[in-house]
């Protein structure tokens, strides 16, 4: 059993017994094997928003606030085998499954967030929705992830941090962008 060789060749039966749940049990939580692939999403999503939520009540800067959420996002992703966030994220990609069961938050939504916070505040442009904003990062912190996940990058901190960077260095309100 284990992701590494698919989630298609492990049994329910090995997951109830590596939960030390029974099969009721396990069925009772999950309609498939894959939704437990899809939970681990959402459990990260909604920690990501979480945060968010409490940056914005704080009044904390952008960069503090992202520097909270992408701390608390490596953190979990990264008590995680490299082989089931891979596989997860995959899972979510998947056309027919992610848009038609996932109802939960998005990371792009907890980005929105602290991205609407900082328009109010002056510390980014006013000329770009903040929901734009919170697409491109999420797009780049996915792909660091995937990156991760697949050991091409050796800190994902790191890459997290230095992508939300570049991205908040474009969003300066004296930075004049291309119509």
């Amino acid at each position: 059993m284990g992701f590494e060789t698919g989630i298609e060749d492990t049994r329910v039966e090995e997951i109830c017994q590596a939960a030390g749940v029974t099969k009721g049990t396990f069925y009772f939580h999950f309609a498939h094997k894959e939704d437990i692939l899809l939970e681990m999403g959402v459990e990260t999503a909604t920690l990501l928003n979480d945060t968010a939520d409490r940056c914005v009540r704080s009044d904390r800067s952008l960069d503090d606030s992202l520097r909270m959420m992408l701390n608390a996002l490596a953190r979990n992703i990264k008590s995680t085998p490299p082989a089931a966030v891979s596989r997860a994220l995959a899972e979510f990609r998947r056309p027919h499954r992610a848009p038609v069961s996932y109802q939960g938050p998005a990371f792009a939504e907890a980005f929105e967030k602290v991205f609407a916070k900082a328009q109010e505040k002056g510390e980014v442009t006013e000329n770009i929705e903040p929901g734009e904003m919170s697409q491109i990062l999420e797009a780049l912190v996915v792909d660091s992830i995937m990156e991760w996940s697949h050991g091409r990058l050796g800190r994902l901190n790191q890459a997290l941090y230095r992508r939300a960077a570049i991205v908040t260095a474009g969003l300066h309100p004296d930075v004049t962008l291309p119509s």
